[in-house]
C-alpha cells in the first residue's frame, strides 16, 4: 500500500513509535499532512483532498510557469557566467 510506504519513508524516517498512543497520534498527523499538505506529482499540484472534493488534475496546470522558468534559467546562467566574484573569472 502506497499510503503505508509514504508514512514510513516521508514521515517516520526510519523511527519507531514508542507505544500505541504515540503511534496513533503520529498516524493522525500524517493523514492530515498526506491529504491536505502533500502535493504528489501525479496530481499535478493538487492535494488528494482537493481531488476528492472535485478538482480535476491538469497536466498543463504549470506549463506556463515551467516555460517561464526555462527562459529565466538562461538569464540566470548568463548572469552567473559574467562572473561577479574574482575567483575563477576570466579577465
Amino acid at each position: 500500500m502506497f499510503y503505508e510506504s509514504a508514512y514510513k519513508t516521508e514521515f517516520l524516517h526510519g523511527k519507531y513509535s514508542l507505544n500505541e498512543k504515540s503511534h496513533l497520534k503520529d498516524l493522525a498527523r500524517f493523514v492530515e499532512y498526506y491529504n491536505h499538505h502533500r502535493y504528489p506529482t501525479d496530481l499535478f499540484g493538487l492535494t488528494p483532498f482537493e481531488v476528492v472534493n472535485g478538482k480535476i488534475p491538469d497536466k498543463n496546470h504549470f506549463k506556463e510557469k515551467i516555460q517561464e522558468a526555462r527562459k529565466n534559467r538562461v538569464l540566470v546562467n548568463q548572469q552567473f557566467n559574467d562572473c561577479k566574484i574574482a575567483l575563477g573569472c576570466n579577465s
